[in-house]
């Protein structure tokens, strides 16, 4: 890293750089809401590509102090592991005490100790050529005008936030949203390319946990099962054809307007037809396997020092930012240039 940073973000990040080293993709600072109150930051979140049919989720609580409170630690990381529904939750803690490794022994709670954090200080494993999580805000807000100019601080935490409850369609909607304002800022304005990275790369996780449910499936089930997500969200067309229904007959009962139901069925159906989902379906259902790898590349290349362009990415990084240029309508020379 390129700065002195405060002694409790900086342990968050040699232990990012610690789990990205070891094959997980990694978010630093996850703000977990309900109904709009912010609840709690998870420290870090991990996920992981363990098998075709499994991944791991990994929420991570890290407290670099002098009383680290161990013990109350794994309490509120298990807690917190079992309403997020994860499959597992590391404490890591400057404690060094026996006993706190083996109260999270008895209760499944993976305890990285003191001693090992003194360790991890030393090792190469600590350490990666990224910029920091505190220069990667910085530098996205720098120019900002808020929300007249976007407000992409306040997306990307949204975007992270995504990967604790989301890793569904409606997930993958709210990503793509926000990607088809990054894409056609490109034009317009200044490009916020390493948003667009870490935010394609978000995307991707989101789409290589939906497919492990679908990995059996043929290419043309994989295909409708993603037509259909990206159309019409994680409730499907059915729930949207009902809600459609409900719609129009309720305007059709207060609307002395023959035919207008009918009508508003039509825009609805109209609007949903319009959505490329089949250029999505068609690029996303051909590989269950790659998506995990490439989310690994792009959050790198979104953290890196001297930041690349997209031409100078991958063939894959570049035919990723590719089709989401054509689902968005944005001119492929000027997302990939």
């Amino acid at each position: 890293m390129n700065e002195q940073i405060p002694k409790g973000p900086a342990a968050e990040e040699a232990l990012r750089n610690y789990f990205l080293n070891i094959g997980y993709f990694v978010a630093r600072g996850c703000k977990f809401t309900y109904n709009r109150f912010d609840v709690t930051d998870v420290d870090l979140w991990l996920y992981a590509r363990n098998s075709p049919l499994s991944r791991e989720r990994v929420n991570v609580d890290i407290k670099n102090k002098k009383t680290p409170q161990a013990l109350e630690r794994i309490f509120w990381a298990k807690g917190l592991q079992t309403v997020l529904g994860l499959d597992s939750c590391v404490v890591a803690t400057t404690d060094g005490r026996p006993d706190v490794r083996n109260f999270g022994l008895q209760n499944d709670v993976k305890v990285l100790d003191g001693k090992f954090l003194a360790r991890l200080t030393k090792s190469a494993k600590s350490q990666q050529d990224r910029i920091s999580e505190e220069e990667f805000l910085r530098e996205l807000n720098d120019g900002s005008l808020g929300r007249l100019g976007g407000n992409w601080c306040s997306r990307y935490e949204l975007s992270k936030s995504r990967l604790l409850h989301s890793l569904n369609f409606d997930g993958c909607n709210a990503w793509l949203e926000d990607i088809g304002l990054l894409l056609s800022d490109v034009g317009s304005g200044t490009p916020r390319w390493r948003l667009l990275y870490v935010t394609c790369a978000h995307l991707l996780i989101a789409v290589d946990f939906i497919l492990r449910e679908h990995v059996t499936s043929d290419l043309d089930q994989r295909k409708s099962i993603i037509d259909a997500g990206i159309r019409f969200g994680e409730s499907g067309k059915a729930f949207t054809d009902k809600v459609s229904r409900m719609a129009a007959s309720l305007i059709e009962s207060v609307a002395a307007q023959p035919g207008l139901a009918k009508t508003v069925q039509q825009e609805i159906e109209d609007q949903a037809s319009q959505v490329k989902a089949e250029l999505l379906a068609e690029f996303f259902a051909k590989d269950t396997s790659g998506f995990f790898d490439i989310a690994l590349q792009l959050e790198a290349t979104a953290f890196a020092p001297s930041l690349p362009l997209p031409s100078t990415l991958p063939a894959h990084c570049q035919g990723v930012i590719g089709v989401l240029a054509d689902f968005c309508n944005v001119d492929r020379k000027l997302a990939i240039q």
